[in-house]
């Protein structure tokens, strides 16, 4: 039998999502709205665990950009794998002779 702390420790359909709890965090909400999640916060034990975990641990990913490749190192890398194309033929070799184990 569950213990009633235990039964009331949940999210319930009136706890705002973690994303409004973090915008309000943020303060990206209208002073209106901010007066209520923190009223709200106050009263719901769940929400203002939720929002520490939120807080503490990034939910966003970060927005990453990519950098042009110098054209050095651009070169270098397709001379280094046109080297490779041709087929490799070491283990063929060590195959036939025997020397190799499954």
């Amino acid at each position: 039998m569950p213990s009633s702390f235990a039964s009331l420790f949940c999210k319930t359909a009136d706890c705002p999502t973690s994303q409004v709890l973090l915008a309000c965090r943020r303060s990206l909400l209208t002073a209106k709205d901010e007066d209520y999640i923190e009223s709200h916060l106050a009263s719901c034990d769940f929400c203002s665990a939720e929002l520490q975990l939120l807080t503490r641990y990034r939910s966003e990913a970060e927005e990453y950009s990519f950098a042009e490749m110098p054209a050095q190192l651009r070169r270098l890398a397709e001379n280094l794998l046109k080297r490779r194309t041709a087929p490799f033929k070491g283990f063929a070799e060590l195959g036939e002779s025997h020397q190799v184990s499954h």
